[in-house]
């Protein structure tokens, strides 16, 4: 019988393990951070600790100087006479200002303001206020609105709900209130009276017949659905709704369907607002600000010179690569803290242990973050100078001669991790000639190409470069953008069979996706009939 044993043996082993310093998790944390979040950290880590200074905010203070105000009027007053035209356009300019929906008033904020003037009972108002503060962004209901009846006031009950839902779907904007996008275009439709029968009809559930929004499809479906509903023998009657349907099924049956009518539907269900609180918002407005700026200027250079961010063109021009710090505040440490913690060092003063390890941690925080800061600043821009040289035909031909670019390329040609380019990439901007750009649009996957034999005769077909996702995209934008004003819309194929002929081979269903990205419909969508 074998003997099993346990016994302890003692052995040697060497690892080799490396563990990153805390300095070193926030250099990183603050790389992948936007100018934005940057900012509050900033303000976050200055109130933290009392040796770190920020001498001047230009977003708070604004310009540095500001030109001398005159004490005379006629210095800054303009007497000329004013033409019709002029005084039209200067209504028409007033009444846009004072017709725009105010960005910070909430959809709830606008809501209660109407609700509380209507003359209601306690319970009545704290059910509506559930009720509103219940919609979401779209202005839709968030949970069921029997799920918000006070079981402990006997007073809410059904009917009171009833009550109160069909008091907000008359507030405005109107369609809010509503518990989807087909109820919240209905309630529209009806509630404008310009509705026609055949619209009330479209939107009451039959939603899906638009789909394509054709005249001839439209007119095809509903003319089966009417068939469907024929030879049903029960017929659910019990409220107004079933019931015009029902009789406009029987229409339908013995007079059919005008193509007019439904155009007719299309063009009014086309003025309904399927985001009826869109221009209501919880959230502050955020403007995209760029972290890099890209010049191109005047200047004879042999080569690259990343030490000075420049990158050389071929045009006699260099590309000066700047990054921006309009938005982030300077900071540096504490003159006072700094000569109180050299005395404490050189024994001129002496302080309590406590004291001296506070005043010693504190400016060695304040050093280590604009440390950070310093570094993330470079990062950032010898990477820029990087991207710029390798998309340098995009900079000077424009966005269709993006070329294909990995995260890992920049991080080899610089020398640092590729996870250190995607936290620089992520939320960063970049300003040139061509316009606002994210970092992250330069870094694009490649997109074979060929050379057709009718660009080169008798040559064959000849492999070249590879484009870009971003280049294919434009191009079929630029294709889109030619044959605009075709009756007949291209299809995803035909722009597949365009594109071969310019070189580029993809298939029917990567036109659709590149489409789709672009925000552009498909050929039906873009059909006008």
């Amino acid at each position: 019988m074998a003997y099993y044993g346990l016994e302890q043996v003692q052995r040697n082993s060497q690892i080799q393990t490396q563990r990153m310093s805390q300095q070193q998790i926030m250099s990183l944390k603050m790389l992948a951070m936007n100018s934005q979040d940057l900012r509050a950290e900033i303000y976050k880590e200055a109130e933290k600790n009392p040796a770190l200074e920020i001498t001047e905010d230009l977003e708070s203070t604004g310009i540095k100087t500001v030109k001398k105000v005159s004490s005379r009027l006629s210095d800054y007053t303009r007497i000329g006479r004013t033409s019709a035209a002029g005084e039209t356009a200067s209504d028409n300019f007033q009444d846009m200002l004072e017709n725009r929906a105010d960005a910070s008033e909430t959809l709830q904020d606008h809501l209660m303001e109407q609700f509380l003037l209507i003359k209601l009972t306690p319970s009545e108002q704290n059910l509506g206020k559930n009720v509103i503060y219940n919609l979401d962004d779209n202005g839709y209901h968030i949970l069921a609105p029997v799920s918000l009846l006070d079981k402990k006031d006997p007073a809410q009950n059904a009917a009171m709900l009833d009550k109160i839902l069909k008091i907000i779907q008359q507030l405005d904007p109107p369609g809010v209130g509503c518990t989807n996008l087909e109820e919240s275009l209905y309630l529209q439709a009806e509630n404008t009276g310009k509705a026609s029968e055949l619209a009330l009809f479209i939107l009451d559930g039959h939603l899906d017949f638009l789909n394509p929004p054709i005249v001839s499809s439209i007119i095809r479906k509903i003319e089966n659905f009417a068939k469907q509903q024929q030879q049903m023998i029960f017929q659910n009657l019990s409220d107004e709704k079933s019931r015009r349907s029902f009789n406009f099924v029987q229409k339908i049956m013995e007079t059919g369907i005008p193509a007019g009518d439904v155009e007719q539907a299309l063009a009014f269900i086309r003025t309904l607002d399927p985001y009826p609180a869109h221009q209501f918002s919880s959230e502050k407005t955020l403007f995209i600000a760029p972290d890099i700026f890209v010049k191109k200027e005047l200047l004879a250079v042999d080569q690259d010179d990343f030490s000075r961010n420049m990158v050389k063109a071929d045009d006699g021009y260099v590309y000066r690569i700047s990054f921006s710090r309009r938005s982030l505040p300077d900071v540096t440490v504490s003159p006072e803290f700094l000569a109180y913690n050299e005395k404490l060092k050189s024994g001129e003063r002496k302080k309590a242990s406590e004291e001296k390890k506070f005043i010693s941690a504190s400016v060695n925080s304040a050093k280590a973050f604009i440390a950070n800061l310093e570094f993330r600043e470079a990062t950032i821009t010898k990477a820029a100078c990087a991207i710029v040289k390798a998309q340098k035909d995009f900079f000077q031909k424009g966005p269709r001669y993006l070329a294909p670019l990995r995260e890992k390329d920049i991080a080899e040609k610089i020398g640092v991790h590729e996870a250190t380019i995607s936290r620089m990439a992520n939320s960063k901007y970049l300003q040139c000639e061509w316009g606002l750009f994210p970092i992250k649009y330069f870094f694009t996957s490649a997109v074979p190409t060929t050379k057709s034999s009718c660009n080169s005769a008798g040559s064959g077909n000849t492999s070249l470069p590879s484009a870009s996702k971003e280049a294919v995209k434009f191009e079929i934008a630029e294709i889109l953008k030619a044959h605009d004003k075709d009756v007949k819309k291209l299809s995803d194929q035909k722009i597949s069979e365009i594109l071969a002929e310019k070189g580029i081979k993809i298939a029917r269903r990567t036109v659709a996706k590149y489409r789709y990205e672009l925000n552009i419909g498909s050929s039906y969508l873009r059909t006008d009939r």
